[in-house]
C-alpha cells in the first residue's frame, strides 16, 4: 500500500472510532481531511486570507510603550493588580468593579490594556473572561502566571471559631472548596474580587466575617491572618492575559489564541482538530462555551504552541478560514 492510500486508511480509522460514522462516510471524511492537510501543510507559503493580512500588519511592540494605561479588575492588592505590575510595572493602573467593566475601559480608549484572570490551575477556567472574549474583538497580547496562595483573613481581635460567614471571589471559593468544607458551621458568600472581599471585611468590622485573599491584603486593609496556605492545591497559580483593541505580536510570542464556530455536522470537532495533529501543533487548551440562541451548539476557544509568524502555524490558520463557520485570532503572546 502507497504511503498516500496508507495515511488515508489512518485516517479513515480515526474518523470512525472518534465519530461513530460508518466505513463510507469515514473515508469520505478523511478524503476531505487528507485534501486539506495537503493543502495547509506543504512546501508553499500561507498564501492570502484576511487573517493572514492581519497578522502580517501586527506591530512587534506595543504603541504605548512600558508606561500603559492599565485596566484591572477588583481594588488594590487584588492577585490581579499583581499580574498587572507583573506584566507592566511603569504602568498606571485603574480599578474597575466588574470584569465586564475592563472591557468596556478597553473598547472606549479610556485605557491601553486591560489585564484579567483566564484560568486557574485548580478550579479551571474564568468563564465569565471568554464569554466576553467572545463579544468582543480585542487581542490578547501577553500574559503571566502567578502562584496563588489564599489566606483567611478578618478583623484584628477575630479568631477562627468565632467565624461564621466568608466572603471571596467564586473562583477562589473554589480553590479552597476542601478548606471550607471542613468548616461546615461557616456560610460562603460570592464577592466581586478578593481584595473587594477584604477591604468590605474590614469596613464591617464584624469579627464574624471573613474574607479568602492575599497576604498583602492583610496588610492593605490592616486584617488578620487567621490561616494561611488554606488553598486545596499546592502549586496553585493562575494565568492572567493583557487584552488590547489591536494585535501585538511580540518577538517572543509562543502561544496562539484561536476562537472556531464549526459547522454543526458530524465529525467537523474531529476535522478541526486532526490538522492540528497533522501540523505538528501542540494544543494546550480547548475550552467551549455556548452560542446564544443556537440549541447546544458551541464556540471554542484553543490554545496551542506556536508562532504566527512561522510558515506552517500561518498555512494552517489561512486553511482553516474557509472550513468553519468563524475563525478569529485572538493573540500570539509569550507563554511565560
Amino acid at each position: 500500500m502507497r504511503p498516500a492510500e496508507e495515511a488515508l486508511e489512518a485516517l479513515a480509522r480515526a474518523a470512525a472510532e472518534e465519530t461513530g460514522s460508518s466505513a463510507a462516510a469515514a473515508r469520505e471524511m478523511a478524503a476531505e481531511l487528507y485534501t486539506a492537510l495537503l493543502g495547509c501543510c506543504g512546501q508553499g507559503g500561507a498564501g492570502g486570507g484576511e487573517l493572514a493580512r492581519l497578522i502580517a500588519a501586527a506591530p512587534q511592540a506595543p504603541r504605548w510603550g512600558s508606561a500603559p494605561q492599565v485596566a484591572c479588575p477588583g481594588v488594590e492588592g487584588a492577585f490581579t493588580h499583581q499580574a498587572c505590575r507583573t506584566l507592566y510595572p511603569g504602568g498606571e493602573v485603574s480599578f474597575y468593579p466588574e470584569f465586564a467593566d475592563v472591557f468596556e475601559a478597553v473598547e472606549e480608549g479610556r485605557v491601553d490594556v486591560g489585564v484579567l484572570p483566564i484560568e486557574n490551575s485548580t478550579a479551571g477556567s474564568v468563564l465569565d473572561v471568554y464569554t466576553l472574549l467572545g463579544e468582543h474583538r480585542f487581542f490578547i497580547v501577553d500574559a503571566t502566571s502567578l502562584p496563588i496562595e489564599h489566606c483567611l483573613l478578618a478583623p484584628q481581635g477575630a479568631a477562627l471559631d468565632g467565624v461564621r460567614q466568608v466572603y471571596s471571589h467564586p473562583q477562589a471559593l473554589g480553590q479552597c472548596r476542601h478548606y471550607l468544607a471542613a468548616h461546615p458551621g461557616w456560610e460562603s458568600s460570592s464577592f466581586s474580587n478578593t481584595a473587594a472581599a477584604a477591604k468590605y471585611v474590614k469596613g464591617e468590622g464584624d469579627r464574624a466575617k471573613a474574607a479568602i485573599a492575599s497576604a498583602l491584603c492583610a496588610q492593605l486593609y490592616d486584617l488578620q491572618v487567621l490561616e494561611q496556605g488554606i488553598e486545596d492545591a499546592s502549586g496553585n497559580r493562575t494565568r492572567f492575559i493583557a487584552v488590547a483593541k489591536e494585535p501585538v505580536i511580540l518577538p517572543q510570542a509562543d502561544r496562539v489564541s484561536i476562537l472556531a464556530v464549526l459547522p454543526h455536522r458530524k465529525g467537523s470537532l474531529f476535522s478541526f482538530l486532526a490538522r492540528f495533529a497533522a501540523a505538528g501543533l501542540n494544543l494546550c487548551k480547548i475550552e467551549s462555551r455556548p452560542i446564544p440562541g443556537r440549541r447546544f451548539e458551541f464556540v471554542f476557544y484553543l490554545d496551542f504552541e506556536g508562532s504566527v509568524r512561522g510558515e506552517k502555524t500561518l498555512a494552517l490558520l489561512s486553511s482553516l478560514e474557509g472550513q468553519v463557520e468563524r475563525l478569529a485570532f485572538l493573540g500570539n503572546y509569550p507563554d511565560r
